[in-house]
């Protein structure tokens, strides 16, 4: 005895309001971290970028020219992406209900896996196959889109890193990127904070330094930084991931950043549907999918400390 599984109008409405109930649940806290913006069309641009100028000195009195210096003008781009998606057929009648059920570890662990997706186009890295993290795509780490009629990309200059110096998560090289911002102008105003993204290792690294420099720390604030939740502590807000990258020698790279400086554009954000597929015996099939960009407005404000780990 056999029997199908039919969606129904009324299936594919729940299953919709169901995906847009837990998206608001498990958002990655990366997200508050940036800015983003709803996006439309083949590119957005993100921002205008003026070049460098300088006055001329030394000019006659009596010169009758008046000075003509342009300004190079180019811009930062958010590129519409190709589709980010996940899903999955549905075999048995159990299993169908567990698709419907948003309190289910089957719908949620693919909700999660689509919210991990979000964060790593945020970040500007890519999964391998063997469960390691490389920079790859656009992003606070990865290239800029930039020019007018002619697209160029741009990486993160090597100027914006922080050398690893056979050490891990160190004061001096807080401070060093913390001032390497400030005197760009960047994490200076209330309504632009800084942000740190950093692993396990680097959490260790820094209760040490807080306990080091008898930092006044408060049970509120160790329990937060555990658990991966937003802190604030010296001046930065510290967010925690298993997913960030490791350099050509095995260095931990910590990306550091003002909210402003880093646009997410949102073409369209995490959805889902269901429906039966008539190509593979009409069974049930779920799909999820996201279009989202990211893109730094300026380098500048962006920092990257390298990190040894042991």
């Amino acid at each position: 005895m056999s029997f199908e599984l039919t969606v129904e109008p009324h299936h594919v409405e729940t299953f919709r309001g169901n995906v847009q109930m837990v998206a608001q649940q498990i958002q990655n806290p990366i997200r508050n971290a940036v800015t983003i913006m709803p996006a439309s069309g083949q590119a957005v641009r993100a921002a205008d970028l003026l070049g460098k100028k300088k006055a001329r000195r030394g000019v006659p009195d009596r010169e009758r020219r008046n000075p003509d210096i342009p300004t190079g003008r180019s811009g930062r781009w958010l590129i519409r992406p190709e589709a980010t998606d996940i899903g999955e057929y549905i075999d048995k009648a159990d299993m169908f209900d567990l698709a419907m059920d948003p309190t289910s570890h089957l719908f949620r662990n693919n909700m999660v896996a689509m919210e991990r997706a979000v964060a790593d186009i945020i970040i500007g890295i890519e999964e391998d196959d063997a469960g390691g993290f490389a920079v790859a795509g656009s992003g606070i780490l990865g290239i800029a889109t930039e020019g007018n009629k002619t697209k160029t990309t741009k990486a993160l200059p090597a100027g914006n890193y922080v050398p690893h110096a056979n050490a891990g998560l160190t004061l001096d090289k807080i401070r060093a990127m913390k001032k390497a911002l400030k005197k760009k102008d960047f994490g200076l105003e209330d309504d632009d904070p800084l942000f740190g993204l950093i692993t396990p290792d680097q959490e260790d690294d820094l209760l040490g330094i807080a306990e080091q420099t008898k930092t006044a720390l408060n049970l509120f604030s160790l329990e937060q930084l555990r658990e991966g939740k937003a802190t604030r502590l010296m001046g930065i807000t510290w967010l925690m991931t298993n997913r960030l990258p490791l350099d050509a020698n095995g260095n931990r790279l910590c990306p550091f950043w003002s909210k402003k400086n880093i646009l997410v554009g949102m073409w369209q954000d995490i959805k889902g549907d269901i429906w039966n597929d008539t190509s593979a015996k009409k069974l049930p099939y779920m799909y999820f999918d996201v279009y989202a960009d990211a893109v730094r407005v300026e380098d500048d404000g962006v920092r990257v400390i390298e990190c040894k780990e042991t």
